[in-house]
């Protein structure tokens, strides 16, 4: 008798554990997705960035009428690197971690919202077996940088279009 009560609570164990296991299964991960570019679009045309670019120029001016020359040249190497990186992040694939980087705790607080596991570009991935779950987050995080009307219809342009291969971005800021 008391084998057979030992057996039925092992057996109930058991099943309990089995159906544990099998919800385990089913439970699918949840990855936040953004269209990178339209992310730096937002930024680059934000107050924020107005601001920054600005402060160089004011910087720059400053530093020439001072005759600063380590500044000038600082700010001649900084001006067309920058144009060159948003031209790879706006048009192409490129990494958007330095605009990321500015507003990570926003980034976190919309990953709380939406129950997600992970947030990463679109562009980033290259396979999945469907044991995840795709979520684009693309508007929420462009809205954080108060888009007006204009970069709206912008960013839903960019959203219909391929990017440009990265290898076609010309390094020449003028190109």
């Amino acid at each position: 008798m008391k084998k057979n009560m030992l057996l039925k609570i092992f057996c109930v164990f058991f099943l309990a554990s089995c159906l544990s296991y099998t919800q385990q299964e089913n439970v699918k991960l949840h990855i936040g997705t953004f269209d990178s570019r339209c992310i730096a679009l937002a930024y680059g045309r934000s107050t924020e960035f107005m601001q920054l670019r600005d402060s160089i120029e004011t910087l720059y001016s400053k530093a020439k009428e001072d005759s600063n020359k380590a500044i000038i040249d600082e700010i001649d190497q900084y001006k067309p690197t920058m144009q060159v990186l948003l031209h790879q992040q706006v048009f192409s694939n490129g990494s958007i971690n330095n605009i990321a980087e500015k507003i990570k705790e926003k980034i976190s607080a919309i990953a709380k919202q939406n129950k997600l596991n992970m947030i990463l570009s679109k562009w980033e991935i290259t396979f999945t077996d469907g044991s995840v779950e795709l979520i684009d987050i693309t508007d929420q995080l462009t809205a954080l940088y108060n888009p007006d009307e204009t970069t709206k219809k912008i960013i839903e342009n960019i959203k219909a279009m391929e990017p440009v291969p990265i290898e076609k971005i010309s390094i020449n800021p003028m190109d």
